[in-house]
């Protein structure tokens, strides 16, 4: 099952409204999804890993849009939401295939 959450636009003040907590999240340029990513808590926060793709992260430059879901487990969450994108569309989205 995707992420259950709406799309935001990957602006600075939006981002500021993401949650400070453990979990996946997913980035899209328009309608395409290009990314799907965790943060495992501590410091590294759903809202931080976002701040960092707005500061440039090379292939997630062009993302417009970004959808969060906070998670106990967030490695084995982006595991399954990759899983299921591959199984839906015989690839991973393009900027997991780059960096992963």
């Amino acid at each position: 099952m995707p992420i259950a959450s709406p799309r935001y636009a990957l602006t600075t003040t939006m981002v500021s409204g993401a949650p400070n907590d453990p979990g996946v999240y997913a980035l899209w340029e328009n309608d395409e999804l290009i990314y799907y990513g965790h943060a495992r808590g501590g410091s590294a926060t759903i809202q931080s890993c976002l701040q960092l793709h707005l500061e440039g992260n090379g292939c997630t430059d062009g993302a417009t849009h970004y959808g969060w879901e906070i998670s106990a487990n967030p490695p084995v969450r982006e595991a399954e939401l990759l899983r299921e994108f591959q199984r839906a569309h015989h690839r991973l989205p393009r900027c997991n295939s780059r960096n992963g």
